[in-house]
C-alpha cells in the first residue's frame, strides 16, 4: 500500500445503514483454497488459479530466508481453484518484490453454499507485511466461521488487529474488502474497510461502484461505531472486479498513473473471456504501463456469477 493510498484510505468512510442477510454461513472443513499467480525470473509467469513456482537469484536472501519465504507463500496462497456452485473466479496476483508481499485474496465456500471473498492490501512490503496478511486471511475466516455479518466481521478484526499492534509494539494498518455471496438469490453482502477498487460490471454493461463503508484496519482506536455494510444485488452473468491499489496507482515514467478509467476499459474489452484471462490482463497490463518498476504488490480477484 502506497503512502497516497494511506492517506486517502484513511479519510474515506461511508454511513450506510447496516443491513443483515438472511442466512449466514457455517464453516465446511473441505472449504477450497485460492490459486494464485507469482512472478518467477527467468519464468513464465503462473497463470490465474494454477500453481506457481517460487524462484530466487543469487542476489537473494540466504536459503534459510528463502525457504521461509516459499513457505509463507504457499501457506497464504493455496495453488489450487475449485469449482463453487453458481460463480466461476480467478486470481492474479505479482509481487513487487521478490519474496513474500502484503496484499491477500481469498475465496471461502461454506456448506450452505455461501462463498465468501476477501482481498486486503497490508501496508508496507515484504516478510512482515506478509504475517499481517496471514493475521487478516485467518483472522476473516475465523469470524466468518462463526455466522457474524461482514460488518461485524470487520469491527472484530479491527479489534484483533489493534490489539495485536499494542502486544508487538508495531505499526501496522491494512485497506479490507469482504463480502459474502449467495450464489442461489444472487446478492452479496458487504464490508469495505477504505478498501475502493471494487465494482460491478453487469451484463447490460452498467457499473456499479461499491462505496467505502468503513475505516482502516488497524488505524482507529475511537471509530468502531463508523463500520457498515451494504448489499448488492447480482444477476447472471454480473463480474464482481477487486483489486488491491497496486494497479490503479501504478504509475509509468513520466508519472502517469494506470488509473480506474483503464481498469474499467480492461474488464469490459475482455468481459467475454474466461476469468482467468481478465485476471490476466490486468495484470500485464499494469506491469507493461509501469515497465516493471512497480512499487507495490498487484492483487486482482474476478469473479462471475453463473
Amino acid at each position: 500500500m502506497s503512502e497516497a493510498s494511506v492517506r486517502l484510505a484513511s479519510s474515506k468512510v461511508a454511513g450506510h445503514e447496516a443491513r443483515t442477510p438472511g442466512s449466514m454461513p457455517q464453516r465446511d472443513a473441505t472449504a477450497p483454497e485460492v490459486g494464485f499467480t507469482l512472478p518467477a525470473p527467468a519464468r513464465p509467469r503462473a497463470r490465474a488459479g494454477e500453481a506457481a513456482d517460487v524462484t530466487f537469484s543469487d542476489s537473494d536472501p540466504d536459503s534459510d530466508e528463502r525457504e521461509a519465504a516459499a513457505a509463507l507463500i504457499d501457506h497464504i496462497f493455496a495453488k489450487a481453484n475449485r469449482p463453487v456452485p453458481g460463480l466461476s473466479y480467478a486470481i492474479a496476483y505479482q509481487l513487487a518484490s521478490r519474496l513474500v508481499g502484503g496484499d491477500i485474496v481469498d475465496v471461502y465456500h461454506f456448506n450452505n453454499d455461501a462463498v465468501s471473498i476477501a482481498v486486503a492490501d497490508i501496508a508496507g512490503k515484504g516478510m512482515r507485511a506478509a504475517v499481517h496478511a496471514a493475521l487478516i486471511k485467518h483472522g476473516l475466516r475465523a469470524y466468518a466461521s462463526q455466522g457474524l455479518t461482514p460488518e461485524i466481521i470487520l469491527r472484530n478484526l479491527d479489534r484483533l488487529y489493534l490489539d495485536n499492534n499494542g502486544y508487538e509494539e508495531t505499526t501496522s494498518f491494512a485497506t479490507v474488502f469482504f463480502g459474502f455471496i449467495d450464489p442461489t438469490r444472487r446478492f452479496l453482502t458487504y464490508s469495505s474497510a477504505a478498501h475502493d477498487n471494487v465494482f460491478l460490471l453487469h451484463p447490460d454493461g452498467s457499473v456499479v461502484m461499491l462505496e467505502v463503508t468503513a475505516p482502516l484496519i488497524g488505524a482507529f482506536d475511537d471509530q468502531h461505531h463508523l463500520f457498515h455494510q451494504s448489499i448488492v444485488a447480482l444477476r447472471e452473468g454480473t463480474l464482481i472486479v477487486v483489486t488491491t491499489d497496486g494497479v490503479v496507482e501504478a504509475r509509468d515514467e513520466s508519472g502517469g498513473v494506470f488509473g480506474f478509467a483503464r481498469l474499467e476499459a480492461l474488464v469490459r474489452a475482455s468481459a467475454d473471456e474466461r476469468e482467468s484471462v481478465i485476471a490476466e490482463t490486468i495484470v500485464d497490463a499494469v506491469r507493461e504501463f509501469a515497465d516493471d518498476h512497480r512499487r507495490d504488490d498487484v492483487a486482482v480477484l474476478i469473479v462471475r456469477v453463473t
